[in-house]
């Protein structure tokens, strides 16, 4: 059940704030850490520790930093094939995390931006044997359509995840089987003008979300949980596990790597989200990401420790 994954790397840089700060404003952080990152790096990581078979696309730089993530990733058992040392800048991120456990990151695409279509036309053979193809927008939008084209000529499906959020053109949604937003993507994807004030029951009736045209659209809800939309379907909502929040980055990579698991698994709908939502439930109890990607057996156990 081999998945295809349109990675992206960020050496991430994280500092912990009392509170987000407004424009203008300079403040003290209490700690710092970096490490490595990314939203494509994250969702393949996140399959690989669940058992999935991955094909991972990812540029690095040919600095210390893209170095150090390509040893990572071989002493992981993840197959280097297809990550390519373009250009001299690895891509680079700075996360502030206030202590409510909101966040805001900015991230500098460096090689990221440098994958061409020639790198994607080079993962043909892999499709040929892939049930999935997954990306993100830390690649260039152009690209993951390349790759979404090259997908659909051999029948495999697709997610995305259009976060750095940017609007998919309407080619790429149309192109676009699973589609997995947060509240704010969502937002913005369906113009709504009030989102943040949206309870789960309005987020469940709005008619706008009826435009999706695709399989499957995911939006979630942070820890309200997350909801399930699906044609001719009533919505389907699972609600969050009970955690402690401490640091929220991640888990919607977490989130998406669990589903996609439980998707190739065949598990049901409501059995896929819930899985899902533990992932990203793990990953929020500790700062850091690759760190806290959970193991299926650690999956299974908090599962059933809290139900």
């Amino acid at each position: 059940m081999r998945v295809v994954v349109l990675g992206s790397y960020v050496h991430a840089h994280c500092l912990t704030v009392a509170a987000l700060p407004i424009s203008g404003a300079s403040i003290q952080a209490h700690h710092c850490w970096q490490g490595h990152g990314g939203k494509g790096l994250n969702l393949a990581l996140g399959m690989h520790r669940l058992g999935v078979e991955i094909c991972l696309l990812l540029a690095i730089g040919k600095d210390s930093a893209g170095k150090a993530i390509h040893a990572f990733l071989e002493a992981e058992g993840i197959n280097t094939k297809h990550i390519l040392a373009l250009g001299e800048q690895s891509g680079f991120g700075v996360g502030l995390i206030g202590a409510d456990g909101q966040n805001v990151i900015a991230v500098y695409g460096g090689a990221n931006h440098l994958v061409s279509d020639k790198h994607i036309l080079a993962l043909e053979d892999e499709l040929k044997t892939s049930r999935l193809m997954c990306a993100q927008f830390e690649i260039q939008q152009p690209t993951v359509l390349a790759g979404f084209h090259l997908a659909k000529r051999y029948k495999v499906k697709t997610m995305l995840n259009p976060s750095p959020w940017q609007k998919p053109s309407p080619e790429l949604l149309a192109l676009t089987d699973i589609l997995i937003l947060n509240e704010s993507e969502a937002g913005a994807l369906f113009e709504l003008d009030s989102y943040a004030s949206l309870s789960v029951q309005a987020w469940c009736s709005l008619a706008q979300l009826d435009d999706w045209q695709g399989e499957l659209l995911i939006i979630t809800l942070a820890e309200r949980g997350a909801i399930l939309f699906q044609q001719g379907q009533e919505p389907l909502y699972i609600p969050a596990w009970t955690v402690k929040q401490i640091d929220p980055t991640g888990a919607g990579d977490a989130f998406a790597a669990g589903f996609v698991y439980a998707l190739l698994k065949q598990y049901s709908y409501p059995q896929a989200m819930q899985f899902a939502n533990a992932c990203g439930a793990l990953v929020v109890q500790e700062t850091g990401v690759l760190e806290t990607l959970p193991k299926l057996s650690t999956v299974e156990s908090f599962m059933q420790q809290n139900r």
